[in-house]
């Protein structure tokens, strides 16, 4: 059984803080890693090893940079299901007299991005604790941790996560106004957040 809600959040809390300001060095190195492109993987990376119950740490960094590259690509791949179907609406309807196709067409998109974010997180379990680019593909498992998470659950434990990382951001951007202050949380706010989303979810998939 998947620990509850709250006690989730406490948990995964608690993962981030103890593995980002009590080994600052690691923070930093993370926060300098996390908002430069390319080399962002590596981030990702270690932050899929706390599904694997591992340290969030630069040991193994290639392994780490090239299985972000690997869960990169997987997103793109996915990601070309809505973006293709937005894209060939909107072809439709530059036609004459086809203005609804076009709406209804990018509403569909929208909808499926929604569906698709929500499944890219079992994705991304799977793929890192199989660590196979095909695990990322494996529908059966995917949706069977779906199926005995239930969807119920899964729906809310996205929606709690939704709001607080929403919350978060409103209050650092309230801090923004302060120039110094603010760029340095914001840098320092890709790393934690990145931390607590693999574990909250990692506890979730348990």
């Amino acid at each position: 059984m998947s620990i509850g809600l709250i006690d989730n959040v406490g948990d995964s809390f608690k993962f981030a803080f103890d593995h980002t300001a009590k080994k600052i060095l690691r923070w930093i190195g993370l926060s300098i890693v996390f908002w430069i492109p390319i080399v962002q993987f590596l981030a990702i990376g270690i932050f899929m090893k706390v599904y694997r119950g591992e340290e969030p740490d630069f040991t193994n960094a290639g392994k780490s940079f090239i299985q972000g590259l690997l869960m990169f690509i997987a997103e793109i791949v996915y990601a070309l299901i809505p973006s293709l179907i937005i894209i060939l609406c909107a072809m439709l309807g530059a036609s004459e007299g086809a203005g609804a196709i076009s709406v209804i067409g990018v509403i569909v998109g929208i909808v499926l991005a929604v569906i698709l974010g929500l499944f890219m997180i079992p994705v991304q379990v799977n793929f890192a604790r199989k660590q196979s680019f095909g695990a990322a593909f494996a529908f059966g498992e995917i949706f069977g941790m779906i199926g005995k998470l239930g969807l119920a659950k899964f729906i809310l434990s996205w929606i709690l996560y939704f709001i607080i990382v929403l919350a978060v951001s409103i209050v650092l951007g309230l801090f923004s106004a302060i120039p110094v202050v603010g760029a340095i949380l914001m840098l320092l706010y890709g790393p934690f957040i990145g931390i607590f989303a693999a574990k909250y979810y990692s506890n979730l998939f348990e």
